[in-house]
């Protein structure tokens, strides 16, 4: 209790500092009130003593650090006429700028824009120029077209970095990754304005590694815009959703509204091969299985935004997602045993979040969700000897989370900055299981376990911009982190610096540390039943695994990228099988390992021929190393190389026609005891866009060759098992969205629930 109050104390006097440090500020826009990118802005004395320097941001605002009683401003800016204006107020207000009327006569003038712009240590992407010519048809499809990212199997990876997380308009979410990439997959691409790419976040974050924040616009004028989309999607099964969102925006409020219905359904195969010892004796186990899923989804979200001038703004925002009456289904039939497993599923998600921005740099916020989750199981299994075994099962999850937290900016002279926080989350977590009907030789234990989870930490962060571009900074976040019986202090360093030689030469350094929780279920001393061979079992006393990553990146001509990293994770965790010595049992269990180590460098090379043609080629190649002494009896001390290579094309046929072709090749890589085989992707996409770019069709074929997923196989000590999952991976997929009422932007906010279910 004593450092809660020691949070709210800080929350109290944070909430009634002032900014010891004056500042002018002002916004610049166009003739056609269009605000203004990249103009300079500089500030002198009457008598042209130089104060200071500026550059308007994407919204066309700028901040002066002084404030001298009478100031003339210089507003300059390469298309438009040169301005002077005399102010002597903090608030330089709205100016205007004229076009050059420039008379070129049999000149054409071609611009490229840069594929990344650093703006204080941060990579910024335009998405929408990124996706121009791709066949993407949401925010986040388009995410996974950044230089770098890559997704597989539903989870996003950032080359150079132990882990990747998202955030939208620069805060964390409360929400899992599935989450969040299903809102992100109901938000437009042109609602975004940029995508900012860090390898080592900043503290106010309050998320450490490496992150990418998803940067939404802002409306600021009176307009009523949305659109309607549907899309089918077939993997051996066909399923298909609709999703429709709009926004209603005046100078003072905006009111964003998102619903989504998808019909899911899924196939999944697989054939294992299992030569298991058991009391010196070697039993050959063949079995095939099938994996169906069958659900609906539905996701809501309502955000409201309230400017209470120009500088202080209010949020509030509810999110839902419910999945009801889902059922998964595993038939399994082999030389071993034959079951059949019906799994009954029953998910709710509520999430509220309220957000308070202020002129002073004060930002304070908070959210809480809710997370039920019910299932209902019933599984028959006949082994090889004809014994028969049964059962029913009932269980649940029940998690309510809570989460504040208080950040605040200073401005210093010389373009210095500081920047202090707090943060505290609270989790109440209830499982249980209980099995009933149960019949033949089978192991069942009933549980309920409740876990309470705290976690309290505070930053304090120096940064320093040059008007030349160059930049740094350095932070350091305590935190205090207890469930159950552990309990654990530790301090998470950052450093970032970025060195601007010239707009051509930019080079990045970056220092990061970060822990990684297991989920909540992993936590449980809990038997799952996969099927007669193969089971799920938890890991009471699992500890969390912190990270290390040094990563260097040289950026040639805003587009050329070329990186250099290490990371070292301590107390790693990952679920590998493991044939059980006792008995005819596949056990998948997390376990912590001493230690992964990857050090490895990647390349992101851009190629274009004229207007029709556009490439980017990505390159990775590291060394692993992993090393575990207590994975049950067969201790490992692995290393291996691993390359991954990425084509993207994009054909341009005509304005509103383009196709792609995306190859990406990985050769063979370890997990633990396992051992992956190579894998191949080749997916083909077009995107038509007509009425006007009112309507726009998409269509994609993925993983034409079904070839994504690796062969796997665990060859080690007498330890042997062959699994071939690559089966039903190939997906066709259409989308066609209707735009209506002028398209604005929309701005949300996420929630993690990445530790929930089981």
């Amino acid at each position: 209790m004593k450092y809660k109050r020691i949070i709210i104390g800080f929350l109290i006097c944070t909430g009634f500092s002032l900014s010891a440090f004056s500042q002018t500020t002002g916004k610049v826009v166009d003739t056609n009130k269009q605000p203004v990118e990249g103009a300079t802005i500089v500030m002198q004395l009457p008598d042209s003593t130089y104060l200071g320097v500026a550059i308007s941001a994407a919204d066309g605002t700028f901040t002066l650090e002084q404030e001298p009683d009478s100031y003339l401003l210089i507003i300059q800016h390469l298309l438009y006429q040169t301005r002077q204006i005399k102010g002597k107020t903090t608030d330089a207000g709205i100016i205007t700028l004229e076009a050059k009327d420039y008379n070129l006569e049999e000149v054409v003038i071609k611009g490229e824009k840069p594929l990344v712009k650093v703006e204080d240590g941060r990579l910024g992407y335009d998405l929408s120029v990124l996706s121009e010519k791709q066949a993407v048809s949401n925010a986040y499809e388009a995410i996974t077209k950044l230089p770098g990212v890559q997704e597989k199997n539903g989870t996003l990876s950032l080359a150079g970095a132990n882990s990747l997380t998202i955030v939208v308009n620069g805060k964390p979410t409360t929400m899992t990754s599935e989450q969040l990439e299903t809102l992100l997959r109901n938000t437009p691409v042109n609602r975004i304005e940029k995508a900012e790419v860090m390898y080592s976040a900043p503290p106010e974050l309050h998320v450490r590694g490496a992150v990418i924040n998803v940067v939404m616009k802002r409306s600021h004028d009176y307009s009523f815009q949305g659109e309607v989309s549907t899309n089918y999607q077939n993997r051996y099964f066909s399923s298909g959703g609709a999703n429709g969102n709009f926004r209603l925006s005046t100078p003072k409020l905006t009111l964003d509204v998102m619903y989504g219905a998808d019909n899911i359904q899924t196939m999944e195969y697989t054939e294992l091969f299992s030569r298991h010892t058991l009391n010196d004796n070697v039993y050959e186990i063949t079995q095939d299985e099938k994996l169906s899923s069958k659900s609906w989804m539905h996701n809501v979200r309502t955000a409201l935004e309230y400017n209470i001038n120009e500088k202080n703004h209010l949020n509030v925002a509810y999110t839902g997602s419910f999945t009801p009456d889902g059922h998964n289904r595993s038939i399994a039939d082999g030389s071993f045993q034959q079951s059949s497993l019906d799994k009954f599923t029953d998910n709710k998600m509520n999430n509220i979040t309220v957000r308070y921005s202020s002129g002073i740099g004060l930002e304070v916020g908070g959210d809480y969700t809710r997370y039920t989750s019910d299932n209902n199981q019933t599984m028959f299994t006949q082994l090889s000897d004809k014994s028969k075994s049964s059962y029913t099962l009932t269980g649940g999850q029940r998690i309510d989370r809570y989460s504040i937290y208080a950040d605040q900016k200073h401005n210093l002279t010389n373009n210095w900055g500081i920047g202090y926080g707090v943060a505290y989350r609270y989790a109440k977590d209830y499982d249980f299981q209980t099995y009933n009907n149960v019949t033949g030789n089978i192991q069942t234990e009933n549980t309920e376990a409740k876990l309470n989870e705290q976690t309290a930490s505070f930053y304090f962060s120096l940064n320093k911009n040059w008007a030349t571009g160059t930049s740094f900074s350095v932070s350091a976040t305590g935190e205090y982190y207890t469930i159950g019986n552990y309990h654990k202090w530790a301090v998470y360093p950052q450093a970032s610096l970025t060195y601007l030689k010239s707009p051509k030469h930019i080079f990045q350094l970056s220092l990061s540390t970060d822990k990684t929780y297991p989920g909540y279920w992993d936590m449980q001393s809990s038997v799952t039943y996969l099927n007669g061979y193969s089971e799920l079992q938890g890991t009471p006393g699992l500890r969390p695994m912190t990270n290390y990553n040094l990563n260097g990146t040289y950026i040639l001509k805003q587009k050329y990228i070329f990186g250099l990293f290490y990371t070292h994770t301590s107390d790693y965790f990952a679920q590998t099988p493991y044939q059980a010595t006792g008995r005819l049992a596949l056990i998948y269990k997390n376990t912590n390992w001493n230690y992964m180590r990857m050090i490895g460098v990647n390349v992101i090379l851009p190629l274009s021929m004229g207007n029709w043609y556009d490439a980017r080629l990505t390159l990775v190649g590291m060394q692993a190393r992993q090393k575990c002494d207590r994975f049950f009896d067969v201790p490992f001390d692995r290393k291996k190389w691993l390359f991954i290579g990425t084509l993207d094309n994009s054909f341009k046929v005509g304005k509103n026609l383009s196709f792609e072709l995306i190859g990406n090749i990985q050769t063979p890589f370890i997990q633990g005891t396992l051992d992956l085989a190579s894998s191949f992707n080749l997916t083909a996409g077009m995107k038509w866009n007509f009425a006007k770019d009112r309507c726009s069709l998409t269509a994609r074929c993925s993983d034409i060759s079904n070839s994504s997923m690796p062969d796997m196989k665990v060859h080690f000590k007498e330890q042997y098992l062959d699994m071939d999952s690559g089966y039903y991976t190939r997906t066709v997929s259409l989308n066609f969205t209707y735009r209506f009422g002028g398209y604005k932007k929309q701005k949300v906010k996420g929630v993690d629930i990445s530790r929930f279910g089981h």
